[in-house]
């Protein structure tokens, strides 16, 4: 989820995605009081949550007539009190009722696959803001139907695998990676070749990958090529633990040899 900063200078409806309203209103109080603060709260108003301009003397406040979205991130920087109401300062002028906010993350709805990344087990939880052990682990390689997915106070993302057992996300991946293994490699150009191949492919020695293999193959600068294995040659039949990546060849003579992390995806 995106945490959003309103800008001090100008509020607009745009660039808020903001609902406007007809109405101004006035609440009345007789003192307010003043805290810095940080952090981020959670709009929790399915109308959305009423945009409040900077207590006066008095503690009164008025209705701007906008509103944030349901479901939103904000970051805030000061808190006024007004006879026990609190308010949260989202930007220059611009104030949040507590009643319409919530510091914990929404939870939202999920149902794809995921697997699990880590070398061995992985502990679940029973929420992902201060949930206790369950006593339950799940194991690497394995992989598992994702239900909701929420965000802690860090920022960490969190997935419920069903029944209120919460798995931390930096442990959970889109793709089955089966292996992960350093090799050696180089690149060519099969068009200099004479090959219609293309650049979607990496030759690899096929009784290591056979032809289908799909490899995220992450160069030793960062840049990750997603290859599948559709060829072999002299180079690979010779050398198993070394790859030859498939590449226009202006880039191959830049790749030069090299080792890279190579990711067997399932």
């Amino acid at each position: 989820m995106k945490i959003k900063n309103i800008a001090a200078s100008v509020l607009t409806v745009a660039s808020l995605a903001l609902v406007t309203l007809g109405s101004t209103s006035v609440v009345q109080a007789a003192t307010v009081s003043y805290e810095s603060t940080s952090g981020v709260i959670y709009i929790k108003n399915a109308n959305g949550a009423a945009i409040y301009t900077t207590p006066n003397s008095n503690g009164a406040v008025g209705d701007t007539g906008n509103r944030l979205a349901d479901n939103t991130a904000w970051a805030i920087s000061k808190t006024a009190n007004i006879d026990g109401t609190v308010y949260y300062a989202v930007g220059k002028n611009q104030w949040i009722n507590s009643s319409d906010i919530s510091t914990t993350a929404p939870t939202t709805s999920v149902n794809k696959m995921m697997y699990v990344s880590a070398s061995g087990s992985v502990n679940l939880y029973s929420s992902a803001n201060g949930g206790y052990f369950t006593g339950n682990t799940v194991a690497g390689g394995s992989g598992y139907t994702v239900y909701a997915q929420t965000t802690d106070a860090s920022g960490q993302v969190w997935y419920d695998l069903g029944g209120s057992q919460w798995i931390n996300g930096k442990y959970m991946s889109d793709d089955n990676v089966k292996e992960t293994i350093t090799m050696n490699a180089t690149a060519y150009d099969p068009a200099v070749l004479g090959s219609n191949m293309g650049y979607s492919g990496v030759a690899a020695n096929l009784s290591k990958y056979p032809k289908g293999t799909h490899l995220r193959i992450t160069a030793s600068n960062g840049t990750v090529y997603d290859r599948v294995v559709n060829d072999t040659g002299s180079f690979a039949y010779s050398n198993p633990n070394q790859l030859d990546i498939a590449m226009p060849n202006s880039q191959a003579l830049s790749f030069g040899r090299q080792n890279v992390t190579v990711e067997v995806l399932g």
